[in-house]
Order: structure tokens, then C-alpha cells, then sequence
């Protein structure tokens, strides 16, 4: 399936695709102990250890006080969702600071801040150099005249060398006052867990471009967890956000 990401378009193409909000959380405040208590026992020693201690309740079969293994079991259950409490909470503090980030879009022709998870499909969004990149963007200008940019992609891949990204032909020349006017679409697949292939299709409308077909690969994108190294600037449009991002799709399909 494709999605059509229109650039800089009015607020009436949000309701198509997700915002940027990000979750990483395993529970909320309602499912934690179901769920955390499910989880423990679908393990099988700790099926086994509450069969014995449930046994223990039954006299006849037993004269071992039950305490003696209710006790441990409930201090190990304890200690376990502690832990898996405290853990969940940290993921939550991370995910705020992630979500409330403040980043630099444009909206009709302005630019102005916002909080990274009010990101949607189509903005532009704008980053200046060590900037955390907030979604998946194609890149539609930077500050090099010969259109390029350098990325850190060790959160993504773990590798340390700056890659390279270039602007897609189309958009190679424009002036970055206009960028904050341009209008078009891409035609692009839904994200999938390949991280390092993207084939797609841009078209910028008039009086940019007359809808000439430009075609785009993962050199013409900039993925969420970059950062963007030894460019003064560079700006992109949202394709993918929230947890439709490539690098959400690749580690949990």
C-alpha cells in the first residue's frame, strides 16, 4: 500500500495519518498488576513454585506451614513488579522528554516552535546543526549549495561514520525563503522494518516545479534518532511519525 504526503498542506490532512507522540511504555496505571502478574506466571517455574504453594494450603497433603513458601513467593512477586514498575517509569520520563521537545516547523509560509509530538505528515520541519531529528523527513534543503548533509546514524545502526544525504533533484537550487512556501506530494510505501531502502516519488507544484516526477531513495531521507552533523542547516517533510516512524516498525515487527 502507498500513502500521498502533501506538503505544507492545511490541518485538514492531519486526520489521515498519525501525530509524532511516541510510547514506549509497557503499562498504564489501570493494566499493571493484570498484566504484570500474567506475565510472571506465564512462566513456567513460577507456575510450578504457586502449585506447590497452593497445595501447602491444603493440610491433609502437607504439615509444612504455608508461610514458609507464600512468604518468598509474594516477596519475589514484590520485588519483580517493583522493577518492572520503576523501569516502565523511566521509559515514560523518556518518552516525555522526547514527546515535549520543542523542534521548528513551517506552517502557511511561518515558521514557529512547537512540541515534537504536534509533528504531523506534510509539515517542514527545520534543523540546525546537532539537532536530534524528531520524525522520518525527506530532505528538502540544506545549507550546502551542492545540496548535501551529514547525519550520525549510531542510534539507528550503530555505525559511527557520518553518512551523507543529498537533496532530491527536484529541489536542488531553491531558495530557503521559498522553501517555506513550497507545495507538492510524495508518493511513498507504508514504513516497513527495511531501514535502509525507501522508494518513492516526489512532485512539487506550481510555480516550483510543473509535476515532474522526481524519484526518491533513502540518500534523499533523514530517519528519527539521527542527528544532523557539520551543517549549518537542513529542512524536510514529515512522512513518517508516531509510531508509524521506520525505526518503530523495524525493531517490533
Amino acid at each position: 500500500m502507498k500513502r500521498y504526503v502533501y506538503i505544507n498542506e492545511d490541518e485538514s490532512s492531519h486526520d489521515l495519518y498519525r501525530d509524532n507522540r511516541i510510547s514506549n511504555r509497557k503499562y498504564t496505571t489501570l493494566n499493571f498488576l493484570p498484566k504484570n502478574l500474567l506475565e510472571q506466571f506465564s512462566r513456567f517455574m513460577n507456575q510450578y513454585f504457586l502449585l506447590i504453594a497452593c497445595l501447602q494450603l491444603w493440610p491433609l497433603i502437607t504439615p509444612v506451614n504455608p508461610a514458609s513458601t507464600w512468604g518468598p513467593l509474594i516477596f519475589i512477586f514484590a520485588v519483580s513488579a517493583t522493577k518492572e514498575a520503576w523501569d516502565d517509569y523511566n521509559r515514560y520520563l523518556s518518552d516525555k522528554k522526547a514527546n515535549e521537545k520543542r523542534v521548528w516547523i513551517v506552517w502557511n509560509g511561518i515558521k514557529k516552535q512547537i512540541k515534537a509530538q504536534d509533528i504531523h505528515v506534510g509539515n517542514i520541519v527545520w534543523l540546525r546543526e546537532n539537532d536530534e531529528v524528531p520524525c522520518d523527513l525527506v530532505l528538502l534543503g540544506t545549507s550546502d549549495p551542492q545540496g548535501l548533509c551529514y547525519v550520525e546514524t549510531s542510534a539507528l545502526d550503530g555505525e559511527t561514520d557520518l553518512k551523507t544525504r543529498v537533496v532530491p533533484s527536484a529541489c536542488m537550487g531553491i531558495d530557503s525563503e521559498l522553501l517555506h512556501k513550497i507545495k507538492g506530494v510524495i508518493e511513498c510505501p507504508n514504513p516497513d522494518k527495511d531501514i535502509r531502502r525507501f522508494d518513492a516519488n516526489l512532485r512539487l507544484f506550481p510555480p516550483f516545479i510543473d509535476n515532474d516526477v522526481c524519484p526518491l531513495t533513502i540518500k534523499n531521507t533523514i530517519l528519527q534518532t539521527c542527528y544532523l552533523r557539520n551543517t549549518e542547516w537542513a529542512c524536510g517533510v514529515a512522512v513518517y511519525t508516531g509510531k508509524k516512524l521506520m525505526l518503530c516498525i523495524h525493531f517490533f515487527l
